[in-house]
């Protein structure tokens, strides 16, 4: 699964297509079974999500963004 993740975050990364996933990886029909079904069924935002609020925390911000009330 890890190399799963590597490939996803290497497309992302460099913005290749995906023919030209490097061979070291996992075949590019494998990587994007997976893109499909993590992207389906939510596990790819969740993620995201987690990353994104364990960052900001560790930065000593609030987990989401402020809200202002108007003026």
């Amino acid at each position: 699964m890890r190399e799963i993740v590597n490939a996803l975050l290497y497309i992302k990364q460099t913005g290749c297509p995906w023919r030209y996933l490097p061979h070291d990886l996992p075949p590019r029909s494998t990587v994007h079974y997976y893109f499909e079904k993590w992207t389906a069924d939510g596990t790819l935002e969740e993620v995201n999500r987690h990353l994104r609020e364990r960052s900001r925390r560790q930065a000593g911000r609030a987990l989401g963004p402020v809200r202002f009330s108007g003026c």
